[in-house]
């Protein structure tokens, strides 16, 4: 595992290849300011052969750090900002697992993505918290998220459905108001969909606007074209504002433009997005004309 600063831990590694994806380590518990209580992590990377194909894996460290383990003794990553590396590193490997034979070590990375990303939230990192939102709305660990089995007393405990949607809606909120623009339109979207909360017209609304209204021309043209794109379907539809074919044409355009040059810059899976633009524009020109 590199660390941020690229430096890697301890060193060497323990060739063991046959370790797990991740393991908890419930001897060194942390209670987070916002009530969270998770155990340590120990962190494994894969193997890779001459070809680059995995052959196994082996543990790099763990997380929070052990000082005699860490070549920086008190580093304590008071930000969360590691954390929020590592569980990046999960999440990017567990995306890259798409075949149906790579199912349970697909789920594991996302779960060990969740915890890392609780931890940094437990820190106060709202960049963490809008990753976790996106964990839970997709769905990513398929129902095995992380409870703290000291919570559950009874057998009924046990077999209650996690609170995936409410987790998600109340990870976008603390996100959003925190003025991450991205998080602000997911939030949105859960308004639109009923989705962790009440359906609201009026609130995903507001929340598509101000995420125009933060966001900056240095924001990814994923994130600039997903919130035209949301604005245009307002205007549009008239959903949660007054109709406007002109706004919602002039908003079509801006996701257009915006998300073309994504998917023609490597970000393929918003082809559907692009397209959906495009159809936007040539109603809305007609309603206009």
């Amino acid at each position: 595992m590199i660390k941020p600063d690229g430096r890697r831990e301890w060193g060497t590694y323990w060739i063991h290849r046959d370790d797990p994806v991740f393991e908890v380590d419930f001897s060194r518990e942390t209670e987070y300011p916002n009530g969270d209580k998770l155990p340590a992590i120990w962190v494994t990377e894969p193997i890779l052969d001459d070809e680059g194909d995995a052959e196994g894996r082996t543990y790099t460290m763990v997380y929070p750090y052990i000082d005699h383990m860490f070549p920086n003794p008190g580093h304590d990553d008071d930000d969360g900002e590691d954390a929020l590396y590592y569980g990046g590193c999960y999440y990017g490997e567990g995306m890259g697992y798409t075949d149906p034979e790579d199912r349970e070590k697909r789920i594991d990375c996302f779960r060990a993505a969740e915890v890392f990303y609780r931890h940094s939230a437990g820190r106060g990192n709202a960049l963490a918290s809008m990753c976790l939102g996106y964990v839970y709305s997709y769905d990513r660990c398929e129902g095995r998220y992380w409870v703290d089995p000291m919570t559950l007393e009874t057998e009924e405990d046990y077999r209650r459905p996690y609170p995936r949607e409410e987790r998600a809606f109340e990870c976008f909120s603390i996100a959003a108001e925190a003025g991450i623009p991205e998080a602000c339109y997911k939030l949105g979207d859960l308004y639109r969909d009923g989705i962790g909360c009440d359906p609201d017209a009026s609130s995903a609304y507001s929340w598509y606007l101000r995420a125009s209204q933060l966001a900056l021309d240095g924001d990814t043209p994923v994130v600039l074209g997903s919130i035209a794109l949301r604005l245009a379907e307002c205007f549009e539809e008239g959903f949660g504002c007054e109709q406007s074919f002109s706004c919602a044409l002039q908003m079509y355009r801006h996701a257009a433009d915006a998300l073309e040059f994504a998917v023609e810059n490597g970000e393929p899976w918003y082809e559907k997005a692009l397209a959906s633009s495009r159809a936007g524009i040539k109603r809305c020109m007609q309603e206009v004309e």
